[in-house]
């Protein structure tokens, strides 16, 4: 990279954004009203400090301590936190050496040695689409900032048509000032509609590939200066927003950078959504190198074998035809991203981790601006190596996976167990079924699973180097048996849930019923706004028919929890059930500069708060001196520390083993860089002492078992276990019989012991005491942690109760008869209970 140092000493204009920051600023002599945004250079030797400024400004690259960053008047106030010495600089900006050309005929173009005007550049671009209709199309699929076009060439025989083959794409110029890759990229596209039927490679291209090609995707950055020039081009776009810190982060969150998307970010994040594309590439400029996943955290990804030998086949290419010093630095011109330096809410691992394809960043210039006279020579020593890159995504294991009955095709997920980690297996597309599974050579086990069918495994595939494996896979929709998901299990009250089915057996008819939900009810599919607006937890029933008429039903008991929601703060909460955030809230993250103490009180007698950490991101370091969240084992800070949890080294599942039964949190965050927090769910766990007689008896519980096993559950009393009976099985450890498998705190059951014993068992407290009843005699538990009265449950059920009576003993409660021998239900126990028609009941609160 050609840089030249220079010393400002500009009289500052202080920005509003922040007066404490503007005094900061004021100090440097730096004009951000007349630059916007400067190139730096600093040195740092401490890996997790680099990190954590690489969170703050826009690090440009790395090389040993010495490294070089871009940053608005924000970010660099930011950055001067640190105290670190600094020299600004810039590139040089010489206007004669920029080609510029306007009207571009792209039929006459000899030596591609200029940079178009944007009005050339989208001229360009359609002239490919109409002299080559049948080979390609051009569209915009979004607007900068500024209201330029994000233009898009799509390139295939058959353009017009979606087949079954990977979808490629190639974008340019993330950062606006890093040109190489736009003109790259206008070449690549014309020279694969040239030489399609006269080059067999290129003709192999399209004809087993779907590519997208966009030259340009910062536009207002590469035409900062105008429409006219490049001379002026930026880092940023016209929001003085890195592009390629702003998309969703697989490690910080949606918005790592804490800026909104932006328009270029939506519009290739939609673009992504609605394609299905198998591997990518972009294109930077700066340094010279292949950057391979992931950029975000240091553990290696599930293909990085098959990484490195794809960079290694189009690095040692671009050698055969480029100067020695082309390409040769790093690891012989490739590098792993997170071993370089780490960024967030780049496009590489978006694209790797929310779309499950594989994308690279190809650092392919020193000099960012390149003088036109060098583009042809970048071409010369790349082309060959871009068209290699786009043939590897013809490799691998491909095929359609369809409905063995009807031939229609699924979306299905294949994965490969012992394998695939952080989102590396793929899916299936809609339109044809159609997948690729890229892969180092080697024999894989691959399972294909989707809703509604029963999982296939192909097992001993074997996969070999520049060869395509073909594998088409039938799956069974099996027999009509219901089954849900839904878009969240654990939601805040006031939340809307969407619901889908994922029933067997082909259903053409549902019917849904919705415990707690507004509206209680649907016969759609997929149902979706499902309002939850009482905390509680709650069941959800779907009954399926098929085309012969065929009906089941299945309740789906406690399937949504809905708690009311608690951020971190100053305060103590007494409760059983509740989402807890970090104080940024459910999308937002946290703030700097937080130092906040929260006790959670169980509000039930002698129960241990719980809390289940279901997500977690503080800012990382190693001894977590930046931003922490300590847990404490009682009433306050002073209780003994359970542990220090930063990064994403989740806390994991506490429960507190103090008398009080209380957790304390207590969480600091500092003056830089932030990360999405936490979520985590709070309940309270009680020990439930069942004591049981020799013989048969009826049991139950008004807790959910931390481990629902019934082998597990009922170990401490195996020696004097006969029998367990339920609706749903049985369990007889002396046959080695087991088809009841786990214990239900919503059922009772039948017990038979060879001598009197005690069962303890341990869980949650039930919050959801409604049960089913079946015309006739039911065996129900006892969903109360005090006894009910026989009376109170004929208050609830009026002339349907018939009669309760004891498993074991004379007690019985039958109202018509007026005998009242059995006054009281206890804990613990199960009891026969009689009604005239099918009902739901409640337990009463008393």
């Amino acid at each position: 990279m050609r840089i030249l140092i220079i010393i400002l000493s500009i009289t500052a204009f202080i920005p509003a954004f922040s007066q404490e920051k503007g005094s900061i600023l004021q100090n440097t002599g730096i004009d951000f009203i007349q630059t916007p945004g400067i190139y730096f250079t600093f040195e740092v030797d401490d890996r997790d400090l680099l990190n954590k400024i690489s969170g703050i400004v826009s690090i440009d690259n790395v090389n040993g301590n010495q490294v070089v960053a871009y940053a608005n008047a924000e970010e660099f106030a930011q950055f001067l936190t640190f105290n670190l010495p600094y020299r600004v600089f810039e590139e040089p900006a010489d206007e004669a050496i920029f080609t510029m050309l306007d009207e571009v005929d792209v039929r006459q173009i000899t030596s591609w040695d200029f940079y178009p005007t944007y009005e050339g550049y989208i001229s360009m671009m359609n002239q490919f689409a109409t002299q080559y209709p049948s080979l390609c199309q051009v569209f915009s699929i979004g607007t900068s900032v500024q209201g330029r076009q994000l233009m898009m060439a799509k390139i295939s025989t058959n353009v017009s048509v979606r087949e079954p083959e990977p979808q490629f794409l190639y974008t340019g110029t993330i950062h606006g000032d890093e040109l190489t890759g736009y003109v790259l990229f206008l070449r690549l596209i014309d020279y694969l509609l040239t030489n399609y039927g006269a080059d067999p490679k290129v003709t192999y291209l399209l004809d087993n590939v779907e590519i997208w090609i966009n030259p340009l995707s910062n536009p207002d950055g590469t035409y900062k200066g105008g429409n006219s020039t490049v001379n002026a081009a930026v880092r940023y776009n016209a929001n003085n927003v890195d592009l390629n810190r702003n998309y969703p982060d697989p490690e910080d969150g949606p918005h790592p950078d804490g800026k909104a998307w932006q328009p270029e970010t939506i519009a290739f994040m939609q673009l992504a959504e609605d394609n299905n594309f198998v591997m990518s590439g972009n294109t930077h400029g700066g340094e010279e190198v292949l950057n391979y996943p992931w950029d975000t955290w240091s553990r290696l990804a599930a293909d990085n074998n098959w990484w490195i030998y794809v960079c290694r086949e189009y690095v040692d290419t671009v050698h055969i035809y480029s100067p020695s010093t082309y390409l040769d630095g790093f690891n012989n011109g490739i590098t792993n991203g997170y071993a370089w330096y780490t960024i967030s809410g780049g496009r590489q691992d978006y694209m790797n981790y929310f779309h499950n394809c594989r994308e690279l960043t190809m650092e392919i210039s020193k000099t960012k601006k390149l003088p036109p006279t060098q583009l042809p020579v970048h071409w010369d020593w790349n082309y060959r190596s871009l068209l290699n890159y786009i043939k590897q995504v013809t490799y691998g294991v491909a095929g359609t996976v369809t409905d063995i009955e009807t031939g229609d095709p699924i979306v299905a997920k294949i994965s490969i167990e012992g394998h695939d980690l952080d989102n590396s297996h793929i899916y299936s597309e809609n339109e044809h079924g159609f997948y690729q599974r890229l892969l180092e050579a080697g024999t894989y086990n691959l399972t294909f699973t989707a809703p509604g069918y029963l999982p296939v495994t192909v097992t001993a595939v074997n996969v070999n180097r520049y060869n395509k494996t073909t594998l088409n896979v039938q799956l069974d929709a099996g027999e009509l048996d219901p089954q849900i998901s839904a878009s969240e299990n654990h939601v805040i009250t006031g939340s809307a849930v969407d619901f889908n089915d994922e029933s067997f057996g082909r259903p053409v008819s549902w019917q849904w019923s919705f415990q707690g939900g507004q509206p209680a009810s649907s016969s759609q599919r997929n149902p979706g706004g499902i309002q939850y607006n009482a905390a509680g937890s709650f069941d959800v029933t779907l009954t399926i028919t098929n085309s012969d008429g065929e009906t089941a039903t299945k309740i789906f008991e406690d399937f949504i929890r809905v708690s009311p929601v608690y951020l971190m703060s100053n305060s103590t909460i007494t409760t059983c059930n509740g989402l807890f955030y970090d104080s940024g809230g459910a999308s937002g993250n946290y703030p700097n500069n937080s130092n906040l103490t929260l006790t959670f009180s169980p509000e039930t007698t002698g129960a241990m708060v719980k809390a289940d950490f279901l997500e977690f991101s503080l800012e990382p370091h190693s001894t977590c001196s930046y931003d922490w969240l300590k847990i404490f084992d009682g009433a306050n800070t002073s209780a003994p520390l359970i542990g220090t949890y930063c990064g994403t080294n989740s806390p994991g599942t506490i429960m507190a083993t103090n008398p009080s039964g209380k957790l304390t949190f207590q969480f600091k965050s500092d003056v830089s860089a932030t990360a999405s927090g936490w979520k985590a769910l709070i309940s309270c766990i009680l020990e439930q002492q069942i004591s049981l007689n020799a013989g048969w008896a009826g049991i139950s519980s008004n807790v959910h078992p931390i481990n629902p096993e019934i082998e597990i559950l009922t170990a401490p009393i195996t020696q004097d276990l006969i029998l367990i009976k339920g609706d749903d099985g049985i369990y007889h450890p002396a046959l080695n019989i087991n088809t009841l498998e786990t214990w239900n705190a919503r059922r009772g059951y039948l017990i038979k012991l060879s001598e009197a014993n005690q069962l303890n068992i341990v869980g949650s407290p039930v919050q959801n005491k409604t049960i089913s009843l079946t015309e006739g005699w039911n065996l129900i538990p006892v969903l109360s942690e005090t006894p009910v009265s026989s009376a109170s449950m004929q208050s609830v059920l009026g002339r349907r109760l018939i009669m309760i009576q004891e498993v074991a003993g004379f007690g019985i409660f039958w109202p018509d008869q007026q005998i009242q021998t059995l006054q009281w239900l206890t804990p613990g126990k199960a009891y026969y209970l009689k009604v005239t028609e099918s009902v739901q009941f409640t337990f009463p609160n008393l």
